[in-house]
């Protein structure tokens, strides 16, 4: 097993897992279905072409617009902007400019590809972070750790250097936490949820593998959830690049709670039972950790 000390194991500790005021309403955006990595990991692995017509392009006056009416109705939310790659969306910079004069902290998850120094040059480092991912097939642990300290040095929050724990990256996972320890940052274990080699992940680890990762039974239990009442809805949400809005990235568009567009969109009113299996963001206590 890896020392705790070097890694964070996605699902572990909802503290950990936390980067706004739990006073405020949170909001996951997922802003554009398109990257300009193709990792096979990825949930839209093989699905790019389908999903890539149902995001909607605004400008960032127009987007600004939409987040203000979100403001007149909740106050000041959290925003943690995902993709696709957010900073593949056009006019991605100025649009974070725009809503960060209302809205954060917000916090991009990123492949670290975008254009940084405009980043430092438009972005508030008081109101806006940065969470890199290191994707093997298409850049190098130096190239994210140089960037993540680029950033530190312009006065942005460090963040877990995010690594999904794909069943072909494994062999090299001891020598990625070496080089993240001796460079002072920490890999954030983000399970492998999907099939690979005919078998169904994260089940699907050996033995040996879940030892390596941290996955214990005490860590299986800690992300069921089925059953469960939870005010993802209420307190946070997930919204598309359609702008349809989910509960969260577990349940989807199964269960849908409004729109992002409408005059009228408004979150539930009060929890709902979960009916999946696992949550491993824990979104269930993220939002449970907003006030009731």
């Amino acid at each position: 097993m890896i020392d705790n000390d070097s890694v964070y194991l996605q699902g572990t500790n909802v503290e950990k897992e936390r980067f706004s005021d739990c006073s405020q309403k949170s909001f996951e955006w997922n802003i554009i279905y398109d990257c300009n990595y193709r990792c096979p990991h990825c949930i839209f692995e093989g699905k790019w072409d389908e999903y890539r017509t149902r995001t909607r392009f605004l400008t960032a006056t127009q987007w600004l617009a939409v987040w203000e009416r979100i403001y007149r109705r909740y106050g000041r939310a959290s925003i943690l902007i995902t993709g696709g790659e957010p900073f593949y969306y056009p006019g991605f910079i100025d649009i974070v400019a725009a809503i960060s004069q209302v809205h954060y902290p917000i916090n991009i998850s990123t492949n670290s590809s975008g254009d940084l120094t405009a980043v430092v040059e438009k972005w508030d480092p008081q109101r806006v972070s940065l969470s890199f991912s290191f994707q093997p097939n298409f850049n190098t642990l130096s190239e994210v750790i140089e960037r993540t300290r680029f950033l530190a040095d312009k006065g942005f929050a460090r963040s877990y250097i995010n690594f999904c724990a794909y069943p072909p990256y494994l062999s090299d996972l001891d020598r990625y936490v070496a080089q993240a320890r001796n460079a002072q940052e920490i890999l954030k274990i983000v399970p492998f949820y999907g099939v690979y080699g005919g078998k169904d992940y994260p089940a699907g680890y050996s033995d040996t593998e879940k030892m390596q990762l941290g996955i214990t039974p005490a860590w299986e239990t800690n992300v069921m959830r089925r059953g469960k009442y939870c005010t993802a809805g209420k307190n946070t949400a997930l919204i598309y690049p359609d702008g349809k809005v989910a509960r969260c990235g577990q349940i989807g568009e199964r269960i849908p709670v409004g729109n992002i567009f409408d005059d009228d969109f408004a979150l539930l009113e009060r929890a709902q039972p979960c009916d999946v299996d696992f949550c491993p963001c824990l979104e269930a206590e993220l939002s449970e950790l907003n006030h009731e």
